[in-house]
């Protein structure tokens, strides 16, 4: 059987709390949305920004390399010892690149065939072969990516980018590359470009720096503004409360004003006139339920007496013990000549009718 739902233990929850956890918890839930959403707008503008960037000098670098002379230094040229070549084509296709890259420093440049073992790369040149000392891939030494290697390949197509940040011991970036192609529009390389992301990697703690500023400013005064709203919505309905203990105590003159005035009327004072003409009506109708409960009762002492009397009167025993008092009474009055023997007979007979003659008075 189901426990009565007014003896089972429950937690109580102030409306206040409820009010402040609710709309703390709604602000959360919108505030985290919205950050999310701002953050990955941001980060895609600054990251399309970067990328058309990286594009630029990709397709503009490109279209300054000689595609036969790269095609004939990849076939001809020999390294020598220390993984550099003598080949003046060499020398002059990484100082381009070194042009470039001193144009836009947060850009490093590369060019690179494909290897004969699978997913190799071999390395032609790079901007950081007139380092001092030099930096870079050297003169086709060979590679293997490990990340998304297919993306490197696809330069080799068509212009590919890498937009996903990576880092490495010399820092972050995203990468593009584009093919090489000769005078007769054949591809012979691809050049590859690792830009810096520190740009997007900026933006991105911008961001996260002014939102967590700005989020717990607007979290600290939504706070506040909830707390004196709830105290504003509770406190009636707290007086309410108090009302209506004092009434289920039988207490029914009771104040309602303090919640029904004012110019501009909601649910609670409403709610406290209603309450208030509602109580009228039950205090009316528990005086009336008293009255007739106080002739109800008057009545049944009256009925239960009338029937208990009733009861001892048609006993014998009563009957007898009336016998004998008016026996007593003939025998005191014949005694002292109060009656003449007709008389007596008379009472005697009235006595068995049950109509009993006045007694004379003899002085």
């Amino acid at each position: 059987m189901n426990e009565p739902q007014s003896n089972r233990k429950q937690l109580f929850v102030s409306l206040q709390a409820k009010l402040l956890v609710g709309f703390t918890l709604l602000f959360t839930v919108i505030f985290a949305l919205a950050f999310y959403w701002f953050y990955n707008f941001t980060t895609r503008t600054s990251m399309n920004r970067v990328s058309e960037d990286l594009k630029i000098l990709l397709l503009g670098t490109v279209a300054k390399v000689n595609g036969d002379e790269f095609q004939a230094l990849v076939q001809e040229a020999k390294p020598r010892a220390d993984g550099y070549t003598d080949d003046p084509r060499y020398w002059e296709h990484v100082s381009w690149l070194a042009t470039v890259a001193d144009i836009d420093t947060r850009a490093r440049f590369y060019s690179y065939v494909k290897g004969t073992k699978p997913n190799e790369v071999v390395f032609v040149g790079s901007n950081g072969a007139l380092w001092d000392p030099p930096a870079g891939a050297k003169f086709l030494e060979s590679f293997v990516p490990e990340y998304k290697p297919e993306i490197i390949f696809n330069g080799l197509i068509t212009t590919t980018f890498l937009l996903e940040i990576y880092a490495d011991p010399w820092g972050s970036w995203i990468s593009g590359y584009t093919p090489i192609k000769n005078s007769k529009g054949e591809v012979v390389g691809g050049l590859g470009a690792d830009y810096e992301a520190s740009y997007v990697l900026q933006v991105q703690k911008s961001i996260r720096n002014s939102v967590a500023v700005a989020f717990a400013f607007t979290y600290f005064t939504l706070f506040i503004l909830v707390f004196y709203i709830s105290i504003s919505l509770t406190r009636p309905v707290k007086s309410l409360t108090k009302l209506t203990e004092k009434i289920g105590e039988g207490e029914y003159d009771q104040d309602f004003s303090g919640l029904t005035r004012g110019k501009i009327k909601d649910e609670i004072s409403q709610l406290a006139h209603d309450f208030a003409i509602m109580v009228g009506k039950v205090y009316m109708r528990e005086q009336a339920l008293r009255r007739q409960v106080q002739e109800l009762k008057i009545e049944i002492d009256e009925s239960k007496r009338s029937h208990q009397v009733s009861e001892i009167v048609e006993t014998d025993f009563f009957k007898d013990l009336q016998a004998r008092a008016n026996n007593m009474r003939v025998r005191r009055m014949s005694k002292s000549g109060i009656f003449s023997r007709d008389i007596l007979k008379d009472y005697m007979k009235g006595e068995s009718t049950g109509d009993v003659p006045p007694s004379e008075d003899k002085g």
